[in-house]
């Protein structure tokens, strides 16, 4: 399949996300929206599925960037494309669908989530039920659109990601390895405030968890594909 990659800060790209997408056989193109890049006007007939990847601005901000990210989003969620929404872009995979998306929290770090159970992504025993390691880095957070299904819920925020239709939408950063999280804490700690849970890395980090989750979470969403068609 060949998936459609929103970029909406250079500082984040797919991280394990694109390996996942290799191994698999998929080609991914990305739209480097932070530097005016525009996806093509035929992109629902020129790509399979889309990605929308994080960044520091809001799904609620009018400006050019994120009208076009929305709109790109909506088109791929209606027409029950797979979708995956990370950080920012599960917020805008809510907002298009019907959410709400407001001041949360703040989450920054490593941290875990849990499992809803009931949801159809844990019926055959293929994703741990156990806490999930995870990391966190957000303001805001969504409500959960209308038929949506909720996957894991947290202690500071309740929703911490859904499924609808084709859709993944994951508030947190399981995309994260060590490299990505050193160019992260290289290039992004000076720029914020708050900035205490963005320690210096060290090889005991959980990044061999989150690639491992973030597969196996990849792999069952991949096969729920079929129910639709895909």
């Amino acid at each position: 399949m060949r998936f459609i990659v929103l970029r909406h800060q250079e500082e984040e790209g797919l991280g394990t996300i694109g390996d996942w997408l290799k191994q698999h056989g998929h080609a991914f193109f990305y739209v480097n929206l932070f530097a005016a890049q525009r996806p093509p006007a035929n992109a629902l007939m020129a790509y399979d599925a889309l990605v929308s990847m994080g960044g520091p601005m809001s799904v609620n901000d009018d400006s050019r960037l994120m009208q076009t990210s929305l709109a790109l989003t909506a088109d791929f969620v209606q027409a029950k494309r797979p979708v995956l929404g990370v950080c920012l872009g599960a917020q805008a995979i809510a907002k298009v669908a019907g959410g709400k998306i407001s001041a949360s929290a703040f989450e920054l770090g490593f941290s875990t989530v849990k499992p809803v159970t009931g949801h159809r992504f844990f019926s055959d025993g293929k994703l741990s039920a156990h806490e999930w390691d995870v990391f966190q880095w957000h303001g805001e957070n969504f409500t959960l659109p209308a038929r949506a299904e909720h996957l894991f819920s947290g202690d500071a925020v309740a929703n911490q990601a859904f499924t609808l239709d084709n859709a993944l939408a994951l508030q947190f950063h399981n995309e994260l390895s060590f490299d990505w999280y050193s160019m992260w804490h290289e290039s992004l700690r000076h720029k914020f405030e708050k900035m205490d849970g963005l320690k210096p890395p060290t090889p005991d980090m959980p990044f061999a968890a989150l690639q491992k989750n973030m597969f196996s979470l990849l792999d069952v969403w991949q096969t729920s594909w079929a129910i639709h068609g895909l």
